[in-house]
C-alpha cells in the first residue's frame, strides 16, 4: 500500500493578523538574547578567565620578552601597529561615547559609514605590521596563534567586558 506523504498529513498555515489589530503598526520588540546577561558575574568571570588564560599564554611563549628585548623583533612594525590600534580605539571612543551616548545618535552602519570603513582599514594595518613585526621570530603559523589569542582572548574580552555607560 503507498501512502501519498503530501497529501496524507494537513498544511500548516500561518494564520493571518487580523485586519482590525493593530500589532502590525506597533514596532515588535525583539526576544532577549538567550543565556545569562552581559554583566552577570559568571560572565565577567568567565571573560576574566579568558583573559587570563590567554596571557598565561603569551607568558608562556615569552611574547612579552620577546617584544621588548628581541633583536629579531621589528621594532618599526611593531610601533606602527600600536599606532594603529590607539588609533581604532580613538575612533570607537569618539563614536560610541560621543556621537553615540553625548548626541543620542544611534550606533549603527548607516549612521557612520566612514567611521566604519576607517576602522576596517585601521585593523587590516596593525594586523599586517604585527605580523610584519613578530613573524621573523615566531614563523607564520605561531605569530597567527599570537596574534588571534590577542585580538580574541584579551581584546574583544575586555571590551565586551568593559560596558560603554
Amino acid at each position: 500500500m503507498n501512502i501519498d506523504v503530501e497529501q496524507s498529513a494537513p498544511l500548516r498555515r500561518r494564520l493571518a493578523t487580523p485586519k482590525n489589530d493593530d500589532t502590525g503598526n506597533r514596532p515588535r520588540i525583539p526576544a532577549p538574547p538567550p543565556g545569562l546577561p552581559p554583566r552577570h558575574p559568571l560572565q565577567i568571570l568567565k571573560r576574566s578567565a579568558i583573559i587570563g588564560g590567554t596571557l598565561y599564554a603569551m607568558h608562556d611563549f615569552n611574547v612579552f620578552h620577546n617584544i621588548l628585548y628581541s633583536p629579531k623583533v621589528s621594532h618599526e612594525w611593531f610601533k606602527v601597529g600600536l599606532a594603529a590600534s590607539i588609533a581604532v580605539m580613538a575612533l570607537k571612543g569618539y563614536v560610541e561615547l560621543y556621537e553615540g551616548k553625548k548626541k543620542n545618535k544611534k550606533v549603527e552602519y548607516d549612521n557612520f559609514k566612514s567611521a566604519t570603513h576607517w576602522t576596517i582599514l585601521l585593523i587590516m594595518i596593525s594586523w599586517i605590521s604585527f605580523h610584519l613585526a613578530l613573524s621573523p621570530l615566531y614563523g607564520t603559523f605561531k605569530t597567527w596563534i599570537i596574534m588571534i589569542g590577542f585580538g580574541f582572548g584579551v581584546l574583544i574580552q575586555s571590551a565586551l567586558m568593559i560596558p560603554v555607560w
